[in-house]
């Protein structure tokens, strides 16, 4: 159980990420899709700023607040920041052996600077490491889960806020609703997604950290090896970087009339059949050469008290199109108390074994019994390949499994395919290339492993596509010792509110979606489900209603309606985006949709950057007449 005798003390990891909230247009280069960070302002991680807000309300009985980051020597004005907010130290991980390092060299670096704070500040073991769930220029979340393995610590992912009671109770998004969830033990690593008491600077705070002296460690300091530092302990390695849709960039047409943009959409809805999906690989022949990669090809099948995730059944149509190349088997880890009948179903949906652990103590998801559960099957089985879906649990339990396998992983992927790249003058054969957004969707990168025997990644559900069931199909169910105990079980779930099924934003043709520049609950409910019901009827199609992140926190509606990072992902053939900025962690659940069409009264608001058609101007006089429109009767015609 928790120890609370003693102080609790609480490590903070930040990072500096550029400003792309309003990106300038000579910020962008076009030619090589990447961003000139030069001429963009630094600021802290907006995530990491809520997880010093959370260790502000965590820290007991006199504890320290320590800031760490590892970055340039210029990141010192980012921790002097967090000094004048909460922060009691900081530390600055900075040296050029850290450059260029993937998310599993910078967790190790990371981590061996934690347990040099934890004994130079004498912590002892009751301390909270804490972190935003993931950063604005990296999106992958892959850090915090990875320096929780290193560490061999428990990990509680997207917490909203923390209280004391007998124990340290965390409220967070769970996999299956909201939860509230206790710590074993200390230490303990927490992601946030947010906090409901903010910490703001004070000029006295602001005045002191300017005379606090900010220690700067390098590698040498940490007496690391430097093979496990920056590229050279990297397990992955970017390729290809490029400007998605270049031609659509800045492409958004501004239309000022309603029954215009009304017949803009109804003529696009005409043409188009879906996108074609991103699970048609390209062909692929081994032309007799030796593959750089042998074994099955795994995915990590989701299951919600016995029933499969759709992610789990889309991954398996994209592991038969990838294994079919390499004349590989598919595979299916299935983990649960009694997984039932779910191993014929993922038989019949592509797999050729389904390897099963039944533990009570797989029941519910936790990560490190997943963890240890899917690493040993690993090691004993050997795939090339394990796939995930990028849901909440996927990105909590990813990471730490490739960190304790040795593998590469690359995170919310929208392609994958089996190809050759060409390294140090040798060509590797039939490898994985994972193609990723980044930025909020303004570049992609196409990702290979590079010096491991397995690899990993995380795919955003509704971007691939399943197979059809085949009842006659025949595979083999492989049972297997997962080797979990109680030893592995770092946290309690003491509470859990289910979120409700009413919806089905994933597997809806339109979603209208509103934000918080509606200003209120009651505008939200006047426009946003009148907009959505009227969308339906005129393309005769199932449409429903979304919400931004920012929406759903000023309570305009329940968070199983909410859209992006820690919402859903969707990829309707039509999404209507009302009053929503386009936040970063919003676009990366919807910026797939078929046809995108914005609604805001700001003409800079990052949403048009990703959107086809959009309209400017006061809400009030925007919707309404959108809503007339849509119910003439020439609309609704067919």
């Amino acid at each position: 159980m928790q120890t609370t005798s003693s102080p609790i003390h609480c490590i903070v990891l930040v990072k500096q990420v550029p400003d792309i909230s309003d990106l300038r247009p000579d910020a962008w280069d076009t030619d090589k899709g990447t961003l000139r960070r030069g001429v963009l302002d630094s600021i802290l991680n907006p995530l990491d700023a809520h997880a010093l807000n959370l260790a502000n309300r965590i820290r007991r009985d006199g504890g320290r607040i320590i800031a760490l980051t590892m970055g340039p020597p210029q990141a010192e004005e980012m921790l002097l920041d967090c000094l004048a907010r909460c922060a009691d130290d900081a530390v600055l991980l900075t040296d050029r052996f850290f450059a260029g390092a993937d998310t599993c060299a910078t967790a190790y670096a990371l981590a061996s600077a934690i347990r040099r704070i934890v004994r130079d500040f004498e912590l002892g073991s009751n301390y909270v490491v804490l972190t935003g769930m993931q950063s604005t220029d990296g999106d992958t979340a892959q850090v915090p889960a990875q320096v929780a393995e290193e560490l061999g610590m428990g990990q509680i992912a997207y917490a909203e806020r923390a209280e004391w009671q007998d124990r340290l109770l965390v409220h967070r998004i769970g996999p299956r609703g909201k939860e509230t969830v206790a710590p074993r033990e200390f230490p303990i690593l927490v992601t946030v997604t947010s906090s409901d008491v903010p910490v703001h600077r004070s000029f006295h705070r602001a005045r002191a950290a300017l005379l606090q002296p900010v220690p700067r460690w390098s590698a040498k300091d940490l007496d690391l090896p430097t093979e496990r530092l920056g590229l050279s302990g990297s397990r992955t390695q970017v390729v290809r970087i490029f400007s998605p849709d270049a031609a659509k960039e800045g492409q958004c047409r501004l239309l000022t009339d309603a029954a215009q943009l009304v017949k803009e959409i109804r003529s696009a809805w005409g043409r188009g059949a879906r996108k074609i999906s991103k699970s048609d690989c390209p062909e692929y022949e081994l032309q007799g050469r030796e593959p750089a990669h042998t074994g099955e090809v795994w995915v990590f099948a989701e299951q919600e008290e016995g029933s499969l995730h759709p992610v789990s059944l889309e991954l398996l149509g994209t592991a038969r199109c990838l294994a079919k190349p390499l004349g590989a088997a598919v595979g299916a880890v299935l983990l649960g108390d009694t997984p039932g009948e779910l191993g014929a179903t993922l038989i019949a949906h592509g797999a050729d074994r389904v390897y099963v652990a039944a533990n009570p103590l797989l029941t519910d998801f936790r990560p490190v019994p997943y963890k240890t559960a899917l690493t040993t099957a690993i090691a004993r089985y050997r795939p090339q390949i394990v796939l995930f879906g990028a849901t909440p649990l996927g990105r909590e339990l990813a990471p730490r499994v490739a960190y304790a396998a040795g593998a590469g992983l690359t995170a919310d992927c929208t392609q994958l395919e089996i190809g050759d790249f060409e390294r140090d003058g040798k060509t590797h054969v039939a490898v994985l290339k994972q193609t990723r957004p980044a930025l909020g969707g303004n570049i992609m990168a196409t990702i290979v492993t590079r010096n491991s025997d397995t690899q990993m990644a995380t795919v955003r559900p509704a971007v691939m596509k399943a197979l059809p069931a085949d009842p006659d199909r025949r595979g083999e169910i492989v049972a297997f010792d997962s080797g979990v105990n109680e030893t592995h079980v770092k946290m309690d779930v003491l509470d859990r509110q289910p979120l409700s099924n009413d919806t089905r934003l994933s597997e809806a043709d339109i979603v209208v979606s509103g934000g918080k520049g509606l200003g209120c609950k009651e505008a939200f409910a006047r426009f946003i489900p009148p907009l959505a019901k009227a969308f339906g009827a005129l393309l005769k199609a199932e449409s429903e209603v979304g919400a931004s992140r920012a929406a759903v926190e000023e309570g305009f509606i329940d968070r199983h309606h909410q859209v992006g990072q820690t919402g859903l992902t969707v990829q309707p053939r039509l999404y209507v985006a009302v009053a929503i900025s386009g936040a970063i962690q919003h676009i990366s659940g919807m910026q797939n949709a078929d046809l995108i069409v914005a609604i805001n009264k700001d003409p800079h608001a990052p949403i048009f950057r990703h959107a086809d058609l959009g309209m400017v101007g006061e809400l009030d006089t925007l919707v309404p007449a959108l809503l007339k429109a849509l119910q003439q009767p020439d609309s609704v015609a067919s």
